[in-house]
């Protein structure tokens, strides 16, 4: 694939992974993520360091959006390198404002398959998963 289709399919990729977070659809979450994949951070102080099926278990007990409700989130950058990719999004969602680091690979080395997140990491920056302050 040359970079402007790695680029669409990539952002294919997000597009799932952030409506099937925010709407609650599991299906787009499945598509998105490896079945291997893992999310770590830190929501509301509990560090969470989930494989694929207990983040999917996590989201279904939060309240989602309905379908086609308008999200907000912003591409801060996005570096291709062969079959492996780095994304940084900014987000809104679960009533908090999130930093995520994707990564992501491509099940081809030659970049011709399918685009899938291997790894999320993300920092809660605002609001109700947000850590508390230290007390000092």
């Amino acid at each position: 694939m040359g970079l402007r289709s790695d680029h669409e399919a990539i952002m294919t990729v997000i597009r799932d992974y952030l409506e099937g977070m925010i709407w609650g659809d599991e299906a787009r979450l499945r598509r998105a993520f490896h079945p291997g994949a893992l999310q770590i951070g830190h929501f509301a102080g509990a560090y969470e360091f989930f494989p694929l099926p207990d983040f999917i278990d996590w989201l279904n007990g939060e309240a989602s959006e309905p379908e086609g409700t308008p999200y907000t989130s912003d591409l801060i950058s996005m570096d291709v390198t062969g079959s492996v990719a780095v994304v940084k999004i900014t987000d809104t969602c679960f009533d908090t404002n999130f930093t995520d680091y994707l990564v992501l690979v491509n099940d081809r080395a030659d970049g011709t398959g399918h685009w899938q997140i291997v790894t999320k990491a993300y920092h809660a920056n605002a609001g109700r998963g947000a850590t508390p302050p230290a007390k000092i």
